[in-house]
């Protein structure tokens, strides 16, 4: 009864709660549409982000604006990819660092999952910065010279941060774990050495 009871040994509670965080923060980025706004001639600002993606419906060059070009479009497509697969990731390695799993082959995979995540969290908020500063050096070219233009981050870019800090704690978080299950093992092996050495050389004295 005992053994049925004890909790499986991969089983990491600090990362997969660091990890729901970062979840529910990418999800909240995600919902909001505003990861950058410019606005033209003190009309009401062109809003990009997720949303925006959805928005096109698979149409790139439907920009009003024509501040993004074919190449920044797909980059707003990749970044939004990378956002929602990165929910899929983390969620998974949140469900899998909750649960834990006594199988050899799902001992790792939380850990995986951790840093999928941080690397796909890092990758939307770098497309985002790229075409935020891309966006910003097209807007200071001639054609928009007699142009009143302003250009700035929006909420869902610093949600995005805090997702990014919160994922990157998790898979440190997995990683320390996993570190200090391999050094107990290490140690423990060789106590049983150590003391398979003692037990054979009393029986080499008798």
């Amino acid at each position: 009864m005992e053994s049925r009871l004890r909790v499986p040994q991969n089983r990491n509670l600090p990362a997969a709660v660091t990890q729901c965080f970062s979840v529910v923060a990418l999800c909240t980025a995600v919902a909001d549409p505003n990861w950058f706004q410019v606005s033209l001639n003190g009309t009401s600002p062109q809003i990009y982000g997720v949303a925006y993606v959805v928005h096109l419906q698979g149409n790139l060059t439907a920009d009003p604006n024509t501040v993004l070009n074919y190449e920044g479009i797909s980059l707003l497509i990749v970044m939004a990819t990378c956002s929602y697969i990165g929910i899929l990731t983390g969620f998974g390695a949140f469900i899998l660092s909750f649960l834990g799993s006594r199988h050899p082959l799902l001992f790792n995979l939380p850990i995986t999952l951790h840093f999928i995540t941080a690397i796909l969290d890092i990758g939307s908020l770098a497309l985002c910065s790229y075409l935020f500063f891309q966006v910003k050096t097209k807007l200071k070219k001639k054609e928009f010279d007699k142009t009143a233009m302003q250009t700035t981050l929006g909420e869902s870019f610093i949600i995005a941060i805090f997702g990014v800090m919160f994922s990157v704690t998790a898979s440190a978080l997995s990683l320390h774990k996993s570190l200090l299950k391999d050094v107990r093992l290490l140690e423990n092996r060789t106590e049983e050495q150590s003391t398979l050495e003692a037990h054979q050389q009393d029986q080499d004295n008798d």
